[in-house]
């Protein structure tokens, strides 16, 4: 949900003349912080998720689904009865008004016992929704609704009253995303061809041409409810954090690819499965000369933060936002260069939430600027420093995961992410890659299908050495392919399958799920226990050899299944009410 914002909103004009400022009293609430927690020790690997439920309205007469825009009705009604439940779990606001962000009530422990909580609360948290809601209307884990955006028929009420989230922090950067490049932006979908689509196919915007082929997504309002899971790792120190943080980028694109779960926009079928970056072209607030050398807001991260790192990857990172006077302060202040460019190329960024009351309280005793600021650039993986004594410690969040169609395969990919970040700080795993790779296998992501038929850079050598599941201090060390004679190319092109399962190559990549295991065998979890966490890291096997096909996948073969279907790419509304009504079934087996 981000942090809210108290007072006075300034005019963009007003923020942006305030930015300097800003910068400079951000970067020493940062300083302040870091210096605080920097030597702060967390041993208890916590973590939790994050989901995001699209309210559904079915009117079951006329055999149609509509996004329902009553976000406001069901967070005011179960903030009116939280202090007297008992719910074990919490409900919090999200950009669009049909949306609302779900967590636990508390994190959990890391124990296996909490990790076969998870499903179970993520059905609770979704009939917790359900209980201030009509009986026709229902909270579903939906990345992106198939006809959003089709002209006055895809909500209830229609035409929509409002789509963007009534609380203060929403309407300004609404505002503000759009005022700051001075228009609105624009996003092109290919269009997936069948045998009687429209040829040319156009979808003109309001103002100006399209691009034949493509389907145009104009309208942030709508971009902004694409949903996610969203997994958040407790680290014991800033070393640990960076060390992970830095693991997870190059996971990113596969894990992406493997939850793919969006093959429709505005009632058509695309040649794309993922929202990632069309959701970010439509949140992007560069101005036009800034395109060619200024990343956007919403990307894959482009700094890696470990001392440990390989000494190639120092200074080798992509061109990024940097007020120097900024990088500058942070290096005085005690950073290393990794942790000071990393922070510098956010806090560089423009203020998209400003008030007059940030203004007329400039200082370094807390972090409220430093929090505005780094809230509002959505990178693929996001390191957070502790904000206070007594919350949370060195966490790293996990962004790019679509979120699936049922609470059994959200906690699949919730618990294999928790695992695998347990598996890479004890074992000290490597998977760094050059960041032209990482770039290269984002676009492989993005792709159709790209969970089967795509191939990504991953590290092939150098990524651990033996190490004896009897000795309680062995760690698997980073070794330097580059000095071993016998060491194959240290990067390689490879499968989803091979990367998650293993090549079948005895000297090859074993692949994650096997270091999983391994490290649910190196902490000695029983036999009994890790029976029970079988069926979901089964689905993770299942859906990198294919077997189990992404959301994206069955709900674009639904569609091409239905009686209705006409062969021209068009998701009609009866197609549409049916395939959500299957969905719906699915959670309720």
């Amino acid at each position: 949900m981000g942090r809210a914002i108290d007072g006075s909103a300034l005019s963009w004009a007003e923020a942006e003349e305030a930015a300097p400022v800003i910068r400079k009293w951000a970067t020493e609430q940062l300083l302040r912080l870091w210096h605080e927690q920097k030597n702060r020790n967390d041993p208890a690997p916590l973590w939790g998720d994050e989901i995001e439920y699209a309210l559904v309205d079915f009117d079951h007469d006329n055999s149609r689904a509509t996004l329902l825009l009553e976000q406001e009705r069901v967070i005011r009604q179960w903030e009116e009865r939280r202090c007297c439940s008992s719910d074990e779990a919490t409900l919090q606001w999200e950009w669009a008004t049909y949306v609302v962000e779900t967590t636990p009530a508390a994190p959990y422990n890391g124990m296996v016992a909490d990790l076969l909580k998870v499903e179970a609360n993520m059905r609770q948290r979704r009939h917790l929704i359900n209980r201030f809601l009509l009986p026709h209307q229902q909270a579903m884990s939906l990345c992106v609704f198939p006809r959003v955006g089709v002209e006055e028929t895809w909500t209830t009420p229609s035409p929509p009253n409002r789509l963007v989230c009534p609380l203060p922090r929403y309407q300004l950067l609404a505002n503000n995303v759009q005022n700051r490049p001075q228009g609105r932006m624009r996003t092109y979908f290919p269009i997936a061809r069948d045998d009687l689509t429209s040829n040319p196919f156009r979808d003109d915007p309001p103002t100006g041409k399209g691009i034949p082929g493509h389907l145009c997504l104009d309208e942030l309002e709508i971009g902004t409810g694409c949903c996610s899971i969203q997994t958040t790792f407790q680290a014991a120190n800033e070393a640990e954090a960076r060390w992970l943080y830095d693991q997870l980028i190059p996971l990113g694109h596969v894990l992406l690819a493997m939850t793919a779960a969006t093959p429709m926009w505005k009632g058509y079928l695309v040649d794309t499965d993922i929202r990632w970056q069309r959701f970010g072209d439509l949140v992007d607030d560069r101005r036009p000369e800034e395109m060619d050398y200024l990343p956007p807001r919403w990307t894959w991260n482009r700094t890696y933060l470990s001392r440990d790192k390989p000494p190639m990857l120092i200074g080798k990172a992509p061109l990024q936002p940097m007020d120097k006077t900024t990088k500058n302060r942070l290096l005085e202040g005690g950073m290393d260069d990794a942790l000071a460019e990393h922070f510098a190329s956010i806090l560089t960024r423009d203020p998209l939430l400003l008030t007059g009351a940030d203004l007329d309280n400039l200082n370094e005793s807390n972090t409220r600027l430093f929090e505005l600021l780094h809230g509002c650039v959505w990178h693929h993986v996001r390191f957070k420093p502790p904000l206070t004594d007594n919350g949370p410690g060195w966490c790293v969040e996990f962004r790019p995961m679509e979120v699936q169609l049922t609470d059994f395969e959200n906690a699949a990919f919730a618990i294999f992410m928790y695992l695998l970040s347990r598996a890479i700080t004890t074992f000290h795993l490597n998977f760094y890659l050059p960041f032209d790779m990482v770039g290269e296998s984002w676009e492989t992501a993005q792709k159709r299908n790209a969970a089967i038929e795509g191939r990504f850079w991953f590290r092939r050598s150098g990524w651990s050495s033996k190490f004896d599941p009897n000795d309680q201090s062995a760690k698997c060390m980073c070794k330097d392919a580059a000095h071993d004679p016998h060491a194959e190319k240290e990067y390689g092109l490879m499968t989803v399958d091979e990367i998650i399962n293993g090549q079948d190559n005895p000297a090859g990549f074993p692949g994650l799920l096997a270091m999983v295991w391994q490290y649910l065998d190196y902490t000695q979890v029983s036999s009994v226990e890790k029976a029970k966490l079988a069926p979901y890291l089964d689905l993770i096997e299942r859906r990198a050899n294919g077997t189990n096909p992404t959301p994206a996948s069955w709900m674009r073969d639904f569609v091409r299944r239905h009686a209705e279907y006409n062969r021209d790419s068009c998701v009609s509304e009866r197609v549409c009410y049916d395939m959500m009504e299957e969905i719906s079934a699915m959670n309720n087996i």
